[in-house]
């Protein structure tokens, strides 16, 4: 099924006859009405998960107006401007969950008024979970929650729910880290740090969602991106090569023919652009369009295009266009050192990663330098604060856009937040809704949109998220507004006797039975 998100802001200056737009850095919010002709009246629609809407009232010059909600006056009085900003209008007397009618009259004047797009809360307790619910998602991250690996799959783990706007559950439960590291010989830590519900995760492969897929869509949104263009258009380096052909939608569903992973820090020659140069070099593993492979590889080219079209570092970007407007602060590539006593630890240096290159397993290793086997570069301490994935730290110094991202339960659930409201998030908007269609639609795998994996439930009920290495998950669920964010620290206990780190799926679907045991039809 295809998500359809209706188009709100759309509604409101170009279909407005006479209307002349106010200066564009009050136009934000999912509905902006604008009159400046004395008796004039117009409408446009907008929509809530819950029972509250926040308005925006910007005066021109001296005014006289009635706003309504539902055709209910919420508002009716004498304004003027003032250099306070605009007048600001929480109700809950007139709004009710899903669409609402807002009404602007003007007795004089010129006014505009912007509705933000709904912004999470903590639900009341009439709208929480009962006790006995918000124990049973407890026993269920206890239930699988330890130190050994061979029989528990985290140390630690943070979970947050949120349905229709509200934040149902959120809290942190075992340890964050219980051990360090002298030139990799470990040793507990007498006083182990503890999980909390606004405990730093390193996010792994959600970072490909959350930072890049998110900057591919604004700049999709923004028509400086086509999801047709191609590399070679996109990229200088990949004009006649091999990859020229490959378009942003292949690159976005996993369907460019490129390779999954290969241990790019090998042929790093002292810059960042030195690894993009030896991917442009690499040759396609498949036909582009042939097949889905996730790779981490076309991540790395997709945030390459985000810098080149525009001019800065990735991480820079996100920050700039992403996570401070939505008002994520606690997100970021490269944490400063202030944040460590915060953050979930990671694995024992990069053991894991060591030997994918020594035994070519799960992919062969291509053009091996001489001295793969011996690269001294590798870390021996247990990793806090530093991105855990090699190809992001070891070849582009941090910042990539398959990995490298920190953030914690309560971020992710506004950027869930943010999807679900249609692409903003309360007067910011990421993408407008006819973008957001696209990336949600899966045009060659079922179980695959774009840059976000989709999902079914035993009920059919479509959801969309993303999976991380580290032992990272998010879900957002458009019929029901559902975000489930669930963030473990699984790699901190170390390798389990065969080898692997241990997978959280087993715990993750157990939280999302549990979820839809409570709720057994949509909210709508």
């Amino acid at each position: 099924m295809i998500r359809r998100f209706r188009r709100y802001a759309t509604l409101t200056l170009a279909t407005l006859i006479g209307v002349t737009p106010v200066p564009a850095d009050t136009l934000s919010g999912q509905l902006v009405l604008q009159s400046k002709n004395r008796g004039q009246r117009v409408s446009g629609v907008f929509t809530t998960p819950g029972e509250r809407a926040r308005l925006r009232i910007f005066p021109m010059q001296y005014s006289q107006v009635i706003i309504e909600i539902n055709h209910q006056i919420v508002y009716q009085g004498e304004l003027s401007p003032t250099s306070e900003g605009p007048l600001i209008l929480n109700d809950k007397s007139a709004v009710h969950a899903g669409e609402n009618t807002l009404t602007l009259t003007l007795t004089e004047g010129d006014v505009a008024v912007a509705v933000d797009y709904p912004q999470l809360e903590i639900a009341g307790e009439d709208a929480s979970l009962t006790d006995l619910q918000k124990r049973e998602l407890r026993q269920i991250i206890s239930r699988y929650s330890g130190t050994d690996p061979n029989t528990s799959l985290y140390p630690g783990a943070a979970l947050l729910v949120a349905r229709g706007g509200k934040i149902l559950f959120a809290e942190g439960q075992g340890m964050a880290q219980y051990q360090g590291a002298t030139d990799g010989e470990l040793y507990p830590f007498t006083a182990p740090r503890k999980v909390h519900a606004d405990t730093v995760f390193d996010l792994a492969s959600v970072t490909k969602v959350v930072s890049t897929t998110a900057a591919i869509m604004h700049l999709v949104s923004e028509r400086r991106l086509s999801l047709t263009d191609t590399l070679g258009e996109l990229l200088p380096g990949m004009s006649g090569t091999d990859k020229a052909q490959i378009t942003l939608k292949q690159l976005l569903t996993h369907r460019a023919g490129l390779w999954e992973w290969q241990p790019t820090w090998l042929h790093k020659k002292r810059s960042r652009s030195s690894v993009y140069t030896y991917l442009a070099a690499l040759p396609l593993r498949y036909s582009p369009g042939e097949k889905r492979a996730y790779s981490d590889i076309g991540f790395m080219l997709l945030g390459e295009i985000v810098e080149h079209t525009t001019g800065s570092r990735l991480d820079e970007y996100v920050q700039n266009t992403v996570f401070a407007p939505l008002g994520m602060n606690h997100t970021r590539y490269l944490p400063p050192p202030e944040w460590r006593s915060n953050i979930a630890a990671t694995s024992l240096g990069n053991g894991y990663e060591q030997h994918m290159v020594t035994s070519g397993k799960p992919y062969p290793i291509l053009d091996k330098p001489p001295l793969s086997n011996t690269f001294s570069g590798y870390r021996n301490d247990v990793l806090n604060g530093e991105v855990n994935d090699g190809n992001a730290w070891y070849g582009l110094e941090g910042v990539a856009g398959h990995a490298g991202l920190f953030s914690t339960v309560q971020d992710l659930a506004v950027f869930c937040q943010t999807l679900l409201n249609g692409g903003g998030y309360g007067n910011t908007m990421l993408a407008d809704p006819e973008t957001l269609n696209q990336f949600l639609q899966t045009p060659f795998d079922t179980n695959q949109a774009l840059g976000f994996w989709r999902f079914e439930n035993g009920e059919g009920r479509e959801s969309f998220g993303h999976s991380g290495f580290t032992g990272s998950e998010i879900m957002f669920r458009p019929d029901d507004q559902l975000i489930v964010i669930m963030l473990t620290n699984r790699q901190h206990n170390g390798l389990s006797i065969d080898g692997t780190y241990p997978s959280v799926k087993p715990a993750w679907n157990a939280l999302l039975r549990a979820l839809d045991g409570f709720w057994k039809s949509p909210q709508v």
